[in-house]
């Protein structure tokens, strides 16, 4: 049992570590959670503990054990037959011995497996669930080399692994995992239990929660899943062995190698969730040992089970829970309002209600349900007035189920607030009434399978009528408007559409009659049905590329009809007999109605017309005569031209073509060419009998009809119809002779136009009938004249009513559109006019696919048709043959046109010979200049020798052209002259020599060619020198070799074709540069002589390291220090405190982010303390407390005023009191009391440090054991004194203490002395340091200040490295005042420590003292080093004197220097003026004044460029005057315009209100034939209501406000002006360019010396005041001249970028004025454009005048004869037709003018713009200027 006390204990706190042996609470299970007790699961379950193998069980069987081989008794005997006795069967070692270590008397007992047997299990079954928590096994022998402890939870069902163990995991078990445990539930396997030793009592434990793996929740199913188990198998795999079994495995080897247990340890409990506190055996289990663990908990909290894991019946209302220690999770009971006593738990329901309550009652009574059984049962009410559990609370419903829902139900309860009422009904959605038994309003047909109840009428309530229900209650039929139809009145009656809450519901479809099929149209939508290639809705539009035909479409042109002579057959009628020959008879006749005409009044007309009678006679019967079309005239005609058809003939037309089977009117179009009257004789045949049902019926096939063509008509309408029909031919011939005479005769003819085919639209649908439609249909065919338009050529614009109306008829007969079919050749488009299918045709083309060309013209083609243009005196007829264009000449005259004369001949027509002194047979038609001269002449009439040739070949002149000698003969290789020319007086010739060649024979090569003229086939060829050399200089090329020896432009190079060296660019184009390089950024060696080499083509200079740009005028990026011979450094910035990698390119300053400062902000900016690699805190010190605004980098402690205090100065200093800034000194006695008070605090202090020592050691500082012996020594004397009484011996010791002390005291005060004296001392060498430091700290403020100061100011180059190491001199000056104020102050000092303890010692004022030494002497060091340093910055002024000045500082005390004339640092002439650089000084002075003088010519150069801006802006700015002046000019000629299209628009008006009236009379039933002829006389008697003078004087009007337009050629004049100067700006921008680049040379130039003397200056700043005193003005100067010169080359540069910026808005100058030149002319052309169409309307005008007399001179002819009603309406009609073409023309010159207006508007503001952008022009330079001037004037104000 010993032997078990700390196995126990580890039980035990593995028990607690898991959490599983939970202590119940003192209030046991009332308040909280209990829990039973654990125990050893094996106690009184021996029956379910087994084995698979156990020693002896058969019989008995001998064993040995290892640890006895040693010994005589080393095997045994095992008989397992019986139980363990501890008498009787000792040997028996079954499994159930495992459960106890031992027996009653002490006796160990053990389990024994077979011997050599390796695959054993032990096996637990337990009688239900338990909480296994561990398992610990005490072994006899070795423990298992290999074991498996594994767990079921389903009573042996399947078996899962709890842990391996192995003394070699990866061997025995490859798969599992050996590394320790991450979860808790992992299954690993350990090696740590299955060593071979020890060989006897070795342990084996398991824990199923292991301790190191932390547990959330006990309670999680994850850990209830690990923990329980049904069934617990050990299954041992492999023995641990000495290794002798695996060479001999003899039985007595084995028999020492088995499995043995002394015990077995299953600990766990049965599993309560906390609501037990103990456990009852299972039932079945009769088992009643002490300390057996039951498995059923005797449940508390209303709970049940085995394992109190689910809640009692009826005590479900809230969810289950395992017990907390405050919190018992009781179960709740169940509230049924005592209607049931089962339920349920619902967790949704739990959720629902806040987690208060989930208790669900089960089979609730008295017909209630719910949760609580607090609602009734469907078809169930409740009584209001009855309790809710009053077993009749429910009363059944009333509602008629047909009509409401479920049935029946009702409203369960009431509740106001959801709209319910108890016993209420629920209708159905379509169902009303207090039982749900009838039908809403606007439904029917209550059924019960109806889920709505009712239907809807689903009436359309667009096509109702609203009044009362809209349909009937029991059948559901609809009451529908007027054009509505269905059921549910949502369908159109047929022919309507458009369902809408209109009146009748529905619209018509008035669908087009011809364009659809039928009247029926879509109801959506009211398309139509449309025919072929009609759209639009009602099927009345055209399709783009179709039209519709007119009425005369089908038109059969007289010139394509065949001619036929009188005798022909082929002609209807009998055939008149031709008049004698004898004409005169005919003659007189013709010449009475001549003179009636007063048309032949002499006999010499008389005669003219007799010759023109017989040749007449020749003429053949039928010609054709094209007519051409005259501009400004009516075309009367259609085609080319009309038949021209003598008395007697006649024409045959064959029609084929026809589209639609009906009756058609024949008209024909004819021009009489007298006064008399014609007739026709008309046969119309059909080839084939007619087959169709319309004209298959009517005979006979051939009709003949006899018309009287009056001469004062223009067509004849045949006087009945004939019916066509489609797929047959026709012929109609006819005879045309004159009427009323017996005779033909051979002079008298007609013009035939053309026959005419219309249709007869009133059989068509749509017109026949006697429909409301048909009628209306026809009615506007006669309203609107429609049938009239048609029968005059040409035809006037059709009324929109009849465009309409005859694309209806097209579409009918046509079954649709047709396609307009242009010409891709003569049409300007595949469009054509809806009505009528004209082409839009190309100049001279014709007809109406613009297929072929106008009379007049020839070659059709892609350009349209050229005019023939024939010669009216060379040419017979102005027609041309079409294809080839050549005109009939007459006799004489040749060419295409018939214009020129014949060969030898010139001047058509009095063409006459040619003049060519007999050396030419041929001239120029034109101009009679002679060709092709004969015999070496040339000139107009060959009158002079050809070049090359020298004489006389006038005819008569007897001399010859003989050829030039220069030197050879023309036409050899060696003639070098064009011409040349005789010198009698010196009796030589004369060459003229051609270019390149020079001398009296041409036998030298001129001035810039080469060559060797002087041999034969020798020429002298350009020299080739790209044009950079001067052609007049006889030197610049060689003349034999053509070498170029003078190259111009800077170029060089055998052929000039290079730019010499220092220049770059395009040699050739004679653009060769300077090269800008700029000096501080290129190579050294590529720089002599102030001039740097560049790449010549590109310009790009070679730069330093790290130099970029063209030029090499800036640092790389991240690169600065530019200027250095080295080139640019990296600049290096902190990447955390700066906000970049770049810097300044001069100074290398970083942009460091705020709070940090440094050259490459690697520390805090100025006015920052702290660490820069942390962070950078702002000083903030006081403005009246501090000294200044910086602080210490390191602690942030501003420098305070005397009397200020704290870290940032803002506090009043100990020893001064009032408020904060205005402190004020304490009183003297503060000095005193502060002190004692110091000395207290010290005291204390010290005090307070002595005991907590001794609190901490217990033993008191500096009080030893020998202290103590003493003082207890001295106490036992004082003891025995006082026992002993002796007064006498007490007081004399006393006294002699008394002595004794008074005698130390003054050795002390001595001492004392002797200290304050060394304090004094020590006190005012203190003084005097700490005001040598003041005065150190004095200096180093005012140092920093300045440094401060430079640093706003843009410090040069290197000085941030130089305060660098100022600042660490002032940090070592510091850490000197620390050292010698550590001696002198602080609660380290000596004057401190004697103050405190007044026992220092002499040794350590001594060791102070030396120490102080020690600092003082380090501060003179220090200053010594200063002193050498400041010799040396002498010398370094001396150099930085001679870069500055050019000389050095020799200053002798009167402040010349003899010795330099340059002058230098602190030189002053005899005015005492500083004196500094001069003509021949090369130093920075020199440079800068050299840069100022160049600076001063730019700026003069400027301002002379300002002064052309400022022309130009003179200029625009009368521009703008002129263009306002032509606006205003403008607007009035537009509002004449307007006054004159006002009076067109009135006079128009009135005269159509006039037509109307004339029209109104004549179509009226009570207008006699008097009546109409008076009417008639009084019509013709009006005249146009402006004559001819009054439109001259408004054409004239027009003119000249137009002829004012002519000021924009000024306009173009000055901007072309303009333009001019703008590039002369340009030019003299770009030379002030070149003068500043010039100017940035030597500003670089000088910058890059003053780089050198920053690093001067700056050494010069951190001297102190021993310093010379001309060290600072030296400074200053420098300074100065660094800015000044820094700002200039900035200042430079923008102004190259300025003079880029005017010369890219120069050139947006030119480009604007260019815009408005050519918008100028497009202004003018409009003027011009405007001025033909004035002219053309008044060239209207003038021929409606003459309209109008032609038209009184016909009314005169027809003598006293009255005109019938159609001849009148015919003339009505064409006076309307001109006197409304002459009123579109009107309208379409105002409108014209209208857009020229506005084009001269947008011109206006056009110009308006650019005057601006002008302005803004000169601003820039204006600035620019000014900027050149404050630089002039600081430059020549600047004192060195």
């Amino acid at each position: 049992m010993t032997i078990m006390i700390p196995t126990l204990s580890l039980l035990i706190f593995a028990l607690n570590a898991a959490g599983q042996e939970l202590p119940s609470s003192p209030h046991g299970c009332t308040e909280g959670s209990c829990y039973p007790a654990t125990g050893n699961l094996l106690i009184g379950r021996a029956v379910n503990l087994t084995a698979t193998s156990t020693c002896g069980l058969n019989g008995p069987e001998q064993y040995c054990i290892v640890s006895h081989l040693q010994e005589l008794d080393k095997c045994f005997e095992c008989d397992s037959q019986r139980p363990y006795h501890p008498l009787r069967h000792r040997n028996s070692h079954r499994i159930e011995n495992v459960i106890y270590l031992s027996d009653r008397s002490g006796e160990l007992t053990w389990w024994q497996s077979a011997s050599g047997k390796e695959d054993v299990s032990l096996r637990l079954n337990l009688e239900a669930e338990f909480h296994f928590t561990h398992l610990i096994m005490k072994f006899k022998t070795f423990r298992p080399a290999a074991m498996i402890i594994e767990r079921s939870a389903d009573f042996g069902r399947t078996w899962r692994p709890y842990r391996y163990f192995a003394s070699n995991c990866t061997r025995t078990f490859p798969g599992v995992p050996a590394k320790g445990l991450h979860h808790i539930n992992d299954v690993i396997c350990e090696e740590r239990y299955s060593d071979i030793e020890p060989s006897t009592n070795g342990e084996v434990i398991f824990k199923v929660l292991d301790p190191s793996i932390p547990v959330k929740d006990p309670y999680s199913l994850e850990i209830q899943e690990l923990l329980r188990i049904t069934n617990l198998r050990i299954n041992f795999t492999k023995l641990n062995t000495l290794g002798d079994d695996l060479l001999d495995r003899r039985t007595d080897v084995l028999q020492k190698y088995y499995y043995a247990i002394y015990e077995l340890v299953v600990r766990g409990s049965c599993f309560c969730y906390g609501h037990a506190s103990e456990c009852a055996p299972v039932p079945g289990v009769f088992t009643r040992e002490s300390g057996m663990i039951h498995g059923r908990c005797v449940c508390k909290h209303n709970t049940e089970g085995l394992n109190c894991e689910r809640c009692k019946d009826f005590h479900k209302d809230l969810p289950w829970r395992p017990a907390e220690a405050e919190n018992p999770h009781t179960c709740k009971e169940c509230n049924c309002n005592g209607h049931s006593n089962q339920c349920h738990f619902d967790m949704a329901v739990y959720l629902a209600t806040g987690n208060v309550s989930g208790g669900v009652c089960d089979n609730c009574l008295h017909n209630t349900v719910g949760r609580n059984c607090e609602m009734c049962q469907p078809f169930y009410y409740q009584d209001p007035n009855r309790d809710v559990r009053d077993p009749q609370v429910c009363l059944l419903c009333d509602c008629d189920p047909v009509g409401s829902f479920d049935g029946g139900v009702c409203d369960s309860h009431t509740d106001l607030d959801m709209g319910m009422i108890a016993g209420q009904c629920r209708c159905k959605a379509n169902v009303k009434g207090i039982r749900c038994d009838d039908c809403k309003v606007g439904y029917y047909g209550l059924s019960q399978n109806d889920p709505q109840g009712c239907q809807p009428c689903n009436c359309d309530p667009r096509g109702i009528i609203r009044m009362g229900d809209p349909c009937d209650q029991i059948s559901g039929d609809c009451s529908c408007k007027r054009y509505v139809t269905g059921r549910y009145c949502d369908q159109c009656l047929p022919e309507y559409w458009g369902l809408s809450n209109d009146q009748f519901g529905c619209r018509p479809c008035d669908c087009d009659f011809g364009g659809a099929l039928n009247n029926r149209c879509m109801m959506e939508s009211g398309q139509c049905d449309c025919r072929r290639h009609l759209i639009g809705r009602q099927c009345s539009e055209v399709q783009s590329g179709y039209f519709c035909a007119p009425l005369d479409y089908y038109k059969y042109e007289a010139e394509d009809a065949s001619g036929h002579s009188p005798n022909d057959p082929a002609l209807p009628g009998k055939v008149r007999p031709q008049a004698a020959d004898d004409c005169i008879q005919h003659l007189s006749n013709q010449a009475r109605r001549h003179r009636r005409h007063r048309r032949v009044s002499s006999s010499q007309q008389y005669h003219t017309a007799l010759r023109r009678i017989r040749q007449l006679q020749q003429t053949p019967d039928v010609t054709t005569l094209n007519r051409e079309h005259t501009p400004g005239l009516v075309v009367t005609w259609t085609g080319p031209g009309f038949a021209r058809v003598k008395d007697g003939a006649g024409l045959v037309f064959t029609i084929d073509n026809i589209p639609h089977a009906m009756e058609y009117h024949i008209m024909l179009r004819y021009e009489p060419e007298s006064t008399e009257d014609w007739e026709a004789v008309v046969s119309i045949t059909s080839v084939n009998l007619p087959s169709s049902l319309r004209c298959g019926n009517l005979l006979p096939t051939e009709q003949l009809y006899t018309e009287t063509l009056l001469h004062r008509n223009r067509y004849i309408q045949m006087s009945r119809p004939f019916c066509f029909e489609p797929n047959n031919r026709y012929v109609v011939a006819i005879r045309f002779q004159r009427h009323g005479v017996t005779h033909r005769h051979l002079t008298a003819f007609i013009l035939i136009d053309s026959l005419i085919l219309i249709p007869k639209y009133t059989e068509l649908p749509g017109f026949q009938g006697s429909g409301l439609q048909a009628e209306q249909n026809r009615e506007d065919m006669v309203r609107y004249m429609c049938l009239d338009f048609f029968m005059i050529t040409p035809m006037p614009l059709l009324a929109e009513m009849c465009s309409k109306l005859i694309c209806s008829i097209s579409s009918i007969i046509h079954d649709g559109a047709l396609a307009c079919q242009c010409d891709p050749q003569g049409s300007l488009s595949s469009e054509c006019n809806q009505v009528g299918g004209q082409c839009r045709c190309k100049p001279n083309v014709m007809g109406r696919r613009c297929d072929q060309c106008a009379p007049g013209t020839y070659g059709f083609g892609v350009s349209g048709c050229t005019a023939c243009n024939c010669h009216p005196d060379g040419s017979s007829s102005h027609q041309c043959d079409p294809l080839t264009g050549q005109c009939p000449c007459r006799q004489g005259a040749i060419g295409r046109q018939c214009s020129d004369c014949q060969p030898g001949q010139w001047g058509f027509p009095s063409c006459r010979r040619c003049q060519c002194n007999g050396h030419a047979d041929l001239c120029d038609p034109q101009t009679g200049e002679c060709r092709d001269c004969r015999d070496n002449a040339a000139g107009h009439q060959c009158e002079r020798c050809k070049n090359g040739f020298y004489g006389n070949p006038v005819l008569g002149s007897g001399e010859h052209c003989q050829p030039c000698p220069c030197p050879g003969n023309p036409g050899s290789n060696h003639f070098n002259g064009h011409s040349c020319q005789s010198d009698y007086s010196a009796n030589q010739i004369i060459c003229n020599c051609n270019q390149g060649y020079t001398g009296s024979r041409c036998d030298q090569c001129a001035p810039g060619y080469y060559g060797n003229p002087e041999q034969p086939g020798g020429q002298c060829l350009p020299c080739q020198c790209n044009n950079n050399i001067d052609p007049n200089d006889p030197e610049s090329c060689d003349p034999r070799t053509g070498r170029c020896l003078r190259c111009l432009y800077h170029t060089h190079g055998q052929f000039c074709s290079e730019c010499e060296p220092g220049y770059h660019g395009n040699a050739i184009a004679q653009e060769c540069r300077r090269c800008t390089c700029v000096t501080a950024g290129t190579l050294q060696s590529a720089c002599h002589d102030g001039l740097c080499h560049c790449d010549p083509e590109s310009g790009a200079c070679p730069c330093r390291e790290n130099v970029r740009g063209r030029v090499c005028d800036q640092c790389a990026p991240n690169h600065w220090n530019f200027g250095e011979e080295r080139g640019c450094e990296p600049c290096d910035c902190d990447p955390q405190n700066s906000l970049g990698t770049h810097c300044n390119m001069f100074t290398g300053q970083c942009h460091c982010r705020p709070g940090f400062g440094g050259k490459t902000c690697t520390e805090c900016e100025q006015f920052y303390w702290g660490d820069p690699q942390v962070e950078c805190r702002e000083c903030n010190c006081h403005v009246h407390g501090s000294n200044l605004r910086v602080c210490d980098r390191t602690t942030g402690q501003c420098d305070c005023q005397e009397g200020k205090a704290g870290q940032k100065c803002d506090e009043c200093a100990r020893g001064f009191t009032g408020a904060f800034p205005n402190c004020v000194r304490c009183h003297q006695c503060f000095q005193l009391w502060d002190d004692i008070i110091c000395q207290i605090k010290r005291d204390l202090d010290h005090i307070h440090f002595t005991a907590q020592r001794i609190l901490e050691s217990g033993v008191m500082p500096g009080v030893g054991d020998a202290r103590i012996r003493e003082l207890e020594e001295k106490l036992k004397q004082v003891k025995d004194l006082i026992g002993s009484g002796r007064n006498e011996s007490i007081h004399q010791l006393i006294g002699q203490a008394i002595d004794d002390i008074r005698a130390e005291i003054a050795v002390t005060d001595g001492r004392l002395m002797a200290i304050s004296q060394e304090i004094n001392t020590t006190a005012g060498e203190e003084r005097f340091l700490q005001r040598t430091l003041s005065i150190m700290e004095d200096e180093l403020r005012d140092l920093n200040y300045t440094v401060a100061n430079m640093q706003l100011y843009h410090l040069p180059v290197g000085f941030a490295d130089q305060f660098e190491k100022l600042k660490k001199d002032y940090q070592k000056s510091l850490q000197a005042e620390e050292k010698c104020n550590a001696s002198v102050s602080g609660p380290f000092s000596p004057v401190e420590q004697s103050n405190k303890t007044r026992r220092i010692t002499e040794e350590l004022l001594e060791a102070t003292k030396d120490e102080f030494l020690k600092a003082v002497e380090a501060n003179n060091q220090s200053l010594n080093e200063l002193q050498q340093e400041a010799l040396k910055l002498g010398e370094t002024v001396q150099d930085l004197s001679q870069k500055v000045c050019g000389g050095h500082s020799s200053v002798s005390v009167n402040g010349s220097c003899p010795d330099s004339q340059c002058g230098g640092a602190g030189c002053r002439d005899d005015r005492g003026d500083l004196i500094c650089g001069g003509e021949g000084c090369n130093g920075t002075v020199g440079s800068a004044r050299a840069a100022l003088n160049q600076s001063v010519n730019t700026i003069q150069s400027l301002m002379a460029a300002n002064e052309e801006l400022q022309n130009i802006s003179r200029k625009l700015q009368e521009i703008a005057s002129l263009t306002q002046d032509v606006k205003n000019q403008t607007m009035k000629t537009l509002e004449k315009a307007q006054e004159k299209k006002k009076h067109f628009e009135d006079n128009n008006k009135n005269l159509k209100d006039f037509i109307k009236m004339i029209k109104d009379f004549l179509t009226g039933e009570g207008a006699d034939p008097e009546s109409i002829e008076k009417v008639a006389l009084q019509v013709l008697s009006i005249t146009l209501p402006f004559n001819r003078t009054t439109l001259d004087k408004i054409t004239t009007e027009i003119r000249d406000s137009l002829s004012n337009l002519t000021n924009v050629e000024a306009i173009l004049n000055q901007t072309a002006d303009t333009v001019n100067k703008a590039k002369e700006l340009l030019s003299k921008a770009k030379d002030a360019k070149a003068q500043a680049e010039g100017v940035k040379d030597a500003a670089n130039s000088t910058k890059q010396a003053l780089e050198a003397s920053e690093k001067a200056i700056e050494k010069a700043t951190t001297a102190l005041k021993e310093a010379q005193s001309n060290l600072n003005n030296t400074q200053n100067a420098t300074a100065e001249v660094e800015s000044q010169l820094l700002l200039l080359e900035r200042k430079q540069m923008d102004i190259v970028m300025r003079l880029q910026n005017l010369s890219a808005e120069a050139e947006a100058l030119r480009n604007k004025t260019e815009m408005n030149r050519r918008m100028a002319d497009d202004a003018l052309a409009l003027a011009n454009n405007a001025t033909l169409r004035a002219s053309s309307l008044e060239q209207s005008l003038n021929d409606t005048e003459e309209q109008y007399q032609e038209l009184l001179r016909k009314v005169d002819s027809l003598g006293g004869e009255s005109g019938s009603l159609d001849t009148i309406s015919q003339k009505v009609r064409m006076m309307k037709s001109d006197a409304e073409d002459l009123f579109n023309k009107a309208k379409d010159g105002i409108k014209e003018l209208e857009e020229l207006t506005n084009t001269f508007k947008d011109n206006e503001d056009r110009m308006q713009k650019q005057l601006v952008e002008l302005e803004d022009l000169k601003q820039n330079a204006t600035d620019v200027r000014d900027e050149l001037r404050r630089k002039m004037q600081t430059f020549s104000s600047c004192q060195v």
